[in-house]
């Protein structure tokens, strides 16, 4: 499954609190280097509008998040007691 879909499957009483956490575990990852310059600007461009914490932000965020750490952004989302999207992360690996 697209990971567009699977964001819109996280409910939006958490999409601030996923998007914090997921853009604190892309901003230290060791394999930042892996990220395309184009996600970094749009992520960065979403930022700068305080919209990560809406629909496509979160969708922007996840997606940076399964390139870089796809193993720890899987824990997040179980952290956040959300198992289907966990189940639909693991598919996409």
């Amino acid at each position: 499954m697209a990971l567009e879909k699977i964001a819109r499957k996280i409910p939006a009483s958490l999409w601030n609190m996923a998007s914090e956490k997921l853009i604190d575990l892309v901003l230290n990852s060791p394999n930042a280097s892996r990220m395309p310059s184009a996600l970094a600007k749009t992520i960065l461009y979403y930022w700068q509008r305080d919209q990560l914490a809406t629909e496509v932000g979160l969708y922007r965020v996840l997606e940076a998040s399964m390139i870089l750490e796809p193993e720890k952004t899987i824990s997040l989302m179980e952290e956040l007691g959300l198992p289907a999207i966990v189940v639909m992360l693991k598919e996409t690996l």
